[in-house]
């Protein structure tokens, strides 16, 4: 399922004026409302900024796949993820536990899929011009970390969830941050609830502050799965290696350090591994990000994307206690 939105790229965003948290938000809501008629409901937690935006149209399609082959040779995968689960526990480690099978046989095609509705998409991208209009030219000590877009189909009880954390959209909205790596950041899922049905102001939604830990489990899980099962690029050697890689190299990106490491589970082998927050660099590796071109387009399709893939010291079996 692809979401594209077309966003141009405007520089460093830099206007005359700069608001304040109040005339911010009052912004974006007259900015949407003006350009694409979209009732924006915006509420604060903390330093987590809440959209809710109520559709009366569906948010997805199914449509044929008219290119589909049916006597093409299915795509033998290197890896298959039966089982992975990410929490921070209360030693303030990062726990990852899978279970990974290798050379499986990808599913045959299917003759029908489903896509985002195009005028969701277009709302949604409205949304993005709008907190770039807004909350990009705040004070940044004022401005939410986070922001979670709610885009809700309230005729069917049908939702997209969208967190974001802002510098992350800043940046790729300069065209600082290419597709390729902004496509892992953005955290979006969907969810169904009857008491969506008819509520225009998002009384029914359980409203939170973003936590850190929360954030940066959810997008471990979705790296994983990329690199796993989905890039032209997977993992040569053992998983575990890889996935290690992965939690030091996303962690190293973002302001988050109150933990103490990360404790890796194979459940398939039985095998366990502890690395301290000191010795994650080991497997830190810097990408070289290019991005070309004046428009940038989210489409949120990982078949044809990459991440950075650099030789680290094999991960050493710990003893289990």
């Amino acid at each position: 399922m692809a979401l594209s939105l077309t966003l141009a790229g405007c520089g460093l965003f830099k206007h005359d004026k700069s608001y304040t948290l109040r005339e911010a938000e009052k912004k974006l809501i007259d900015f949407c409302k003006k350009e694409g008629q979209n009732d924006v409901h915006t509420r604060f937690v903390g330093k987590t900024l809440w959209l809710y935006v109520p559709l009366t149209e569906p948010l997805f399609d199914i449509k044929p796949n008219p290119a589909v082959n049916k006597n093409a040779v299915r795509k033998v995968m290197p890896w298959s993820i039966l089982s992975l689960d990410s929490d921070y526990n209360g030693k303030k480690q990062f726990v990852i536990r899978f279970d990974v099978v290798p050379d499986v046989l990808t599913a045959e095609p299917s003759t029908y899929g489903s896509a985002y509705n195009e005028n969701y998409t277009k709302k949604r991208q409205l949304i993005y011009q709008g907190l770039q209009e807004s909350f990009f030219n705040i004070d940044p000590r004022q401005a939410p970390e986070f922001v979670v877009v709610f885009v809700a189909d309230i005729t069917k009880g049908l939702a997209t969830k969208s967190t974001v954390y802002l510098r992350d959209l800043r940046e790729f909205m300069s065209e600082a941050l290419p597709f390729d790596e902004y496509y892992l950041r953005e955290q979006t899922e969907v969810l169904g609830n009857e008491n969506l049905i008819g509520d225009k102001k998002g009384r029914s939604v359980a409203y939170g502050e973003v936590a850190w830990p929360d954030f940066l489990t959810d997008q471990l899980k979705t790296r994983i799965r990329f690199k796993l099962t989905q890039s032209d690029f997977p993992p040569e050697g053992k998983p575990d290696t890889e996935i290690i890689k992965i939690a030091a190299n996303t962690f190293r990106l973002y302001p988050f350090k109150d933990y103490a490491g990360i404790y890796l589970y194979n459940m398939r082998e039985k095998k366990e591994y502890t690395y301290t927050k000191d010795q994650l660099f080991i497997f830190e590796v810097k990408p070289t990000w290019q991005e070309k071109g004046k428009y940038t387009t989210i489409h949120f399709d990982g078949n044809k994307l990459m991440t950075g893939n650099a030789p680290v010291q094999a991960p050493q079996e710990q003893p289990t206690k």
